[in-house]
């Protein structure tokens, strides 16, 4: 019942939304976001090895969450993850995209995840290092072999600290990630984010937690732009634009 409820939700607000193809969006930068990057259909050279890679994962996550020996916790963990591998391709293509056109000097990716949204990430430019921050430790292991199979290696996997001095001009908070580990991000934010960034966050309207997060930082005056995509939401903060919230139709992103 919750996903059919989630579906619902969502084809309607597909049918209300007032921004379809960037129609109505005064700014000519969130414009060309929207109809360059979000909507755009463009086919990029890892897409096809990586599909093939999604259908490897999705075969021993199904063995993993199926094995008697794992505890309730990391079972229900690798059963979600399977569950959104099946649906995942137009969302990872669609990160592809949104880092290829900010092109960041320093990203990060915060919680968990099987290695294949990571790939999509790290595989914008190898030369760019990648950093997962606040993984749990059950998870590291699956994530990293998948990652060392696909020959990727620019991908750095830290404790999530803010005495570090390291900020980001790319941060995307994981669909699954650690009730403690938002709460520090959100309580720290200014010493993980640059001035001016992207800041992206699954299941805002899926997860009470994420969507608490999200009403909460889109009010914040640091970001001039909340973008809600339904699945995800996009917060950025950039000189020159002003303050503007815009909900986009839930299959925004191809």
């Amino acid at each position: 019942m919750p996903h059919l409820k989630y579906q619902l939700q969502k084809r309607f607000t597909r049918l209300v939304s007032k921004h379809y193809r960037g129609f109505g969006i005064d700014s000519p930068y969130i414009y060309h976001l929207i109809r360059e990057v979000i909507e755009a259909k463009m086919h990029y050279y890892p897409f096809k090895k990586m599909d093939r890679q999604c259908h490897n994962i999705l075969s021993v996550l199904k063995e993993k969450y199926s094995d008697e020996n794992l505890d309730e916790k990391q079972a229900l963990w690798y059963k979600l993850e399977y569950n959104h591998l099946k649906d995942c391709t137009k969302l990872n293509r669609f990160l592809f995209r949104l880092v290829n056109f900010i092109n960041p000097d320093q990203i990060a990716f915060i919680g968990n995840d099987s290695g294949l949204n990571l790939a999509y990430l790290a595989k914008v430019d190898t030369r760019r290092k990648l950093f997962c921050l606040g993984h749990s430790s059950f998870v590291y292991p699956f994530s990293n072999s998948i990652l060392k199979e696909n020959g990727i290696e620019n991908v750095n996997f830290l404790e999530l600290n803010s005495n570090c001095n390291q900020v980001y001009d790319f941060i995307q908070i994981s669909r699954s990630v650690e009730s403690e580990i938002l709460l520090e991000f959100e309580n720290n934010l200014n010493k993980y984010l640059s001035k001016e960034c992207y800041l992206l966050i699954e299941n805002i309207n899926k997860d009470e937690e994420k969507k608490l997060i999200w009403n909460r930082l889109k009010e914040m005056d640091r970001f001039n732009v909340s973008l809600d995509l339904f699945d995800v939401g996009i917060l950025i903060a950039k000189k020159g634009l002003e303050k503007q919230d815009h909900i986009l139709s839930g299959r925004s992103y191809k």
